[in-house]
């Protein structure tokens, strides 16, 4: 557990306007082992203002005290170093997911940093939970092929690999990386075929590639254009919700019972309408792009969302529906 010196000294502010008192930090930590172990608030109160007398002395020029009425505020000054070894084991419970974003030469350095913090972790993680995006499970990588790619992209190398598609078929082809996208659990690397007349790139899921090898450089004319960063190319082509192709529709869809209740603070477009038709029902109209990311959106209310238009659409998820009840009454 954290010594209660330790957590005092973690809570001061590095700045006079956000200074706090003995009061404060006591309150902050009432839930501390060391303050639990007294009996009332004014015990706990002294234990907190000795503790911080004695970082006063212990750490002369470095806590600064302003006194205030009755109480003195305190606050320290700034240590980059020491701040960032609190962020470090704070962020050490998202190890897995800020590897993914990390250049190959960086992701072991990561993981040795990792390793050497201390085993206490601090109250705040004991208090977070990562939960799942989905009921699937997060595909378990080939560090071989994750190193590969990763220095490609790092060094702006192709790499061959073999890649199955969705459909099922393997083949042996040279990739030309853009970069990387992650998506819940899964990683995908944006990049081009070299030799394919097609000038955007596409997503090739991570989790499908197999015996990747370096190859050479990337030519001036390939790879990611200079002027150009992954997010805003991504943004602007609606790589992330898998809709680059995608035509654009005004989407009218009703949600019964619950569903869409707070459709509002998760918002489709930036122009939805949200009409409430009763208090169990609320029509949305957004513009959106006709994905498929869209339709699994839409069948996962089953029942409870009925789309309106446009009528492709509509038809679309009736065709289906029938293709379902087909498939379930067949024995």
């Amino acid at each position: 557990m954290e010594p209660l010196i330790d957590a005092i000294y973690r809570l001061l502010p590095t700045k006079a306007e956000a200074a706090l008192s003995a009061s404060l930090l006591r309150d902050k930590l009432e839930n501390h082992h060391e303050l639990l172990e007294c009996t009332n608030k004014k015990t706990r109160y002294q234990k907190v203002k000795r503790l911080l007398d004695k970082l006063e002395a212990d750490k002369a020029g470095k806590i600064f005290v302003q006194p205030q009425g009755k109480e003195n505020l305190y606050w320290k000054r700034c240590e980059p170093e020491q701040q960032l070894h609190y962020l470090l084991t704070q962020l050490s419970l998202f190890q897995d997911v800020i590897k993914q974003r990390l250049p190959a030469s960086q992701q072991q350095q990561l993981a040795d940093v990792m390793q050497n913090l201390p085993g206490n972790k601090t109250n705040w993680l004991r208090k977070i939970y990562i939960a799942p995006s989905s009921v699937w499970q997060p595909p378990k990588l080939d560090p071989a092929v994750t190193s590969v790619v990763y220095q490609a992209i790092e060094e702006n190398k192709v790499f061959s690999c073999d890649y199955t598609t969705l459909n099922g078929i393997t083949r042996r082809q040279t990739l030309v990386p853009w970069g990387l996208m992650t998506k819940a659990e899964k990683v995908y690397v944006l990049a081009i075929r070299r030799g394919s007349t097609k000038p955007a790139p596409i997503t090739y899921a991570l989790m499908s590639i197999r015996n990747a090898e370096l190859g050479d450089r990337q030519t001036l004319l390939e790879g990611l254009p200079p002027d150009t960063d992954l997010r805003t190319y991504c943004e602007a082509h609606n790589i992330g919700s898998f809709a680059a192709e995608a035509k654009q529709i005004t989407l009218v869809v009703r949600f019964y019972g619950n569903a869409g209740r707070n459709i509002k603070e998760t918002p489709l477009s930036n122009d939805m309408q949200v009409q409430e038709l009763s208090n169990d029902c609320r029509e949305v109209r957004a513009t959106v792009y006709n994905s498929v990311e869209l339709r699994k959106y839409l069948r996962g209310f089953g029942e409870q969302a009925e789309v309106i238009a446009p009528s492709e659409l509509r038809q679309q998820m009736v065709a289906e529906l029938h293709a379902w009840l087909t498939r379930y009454q067949t024995k």
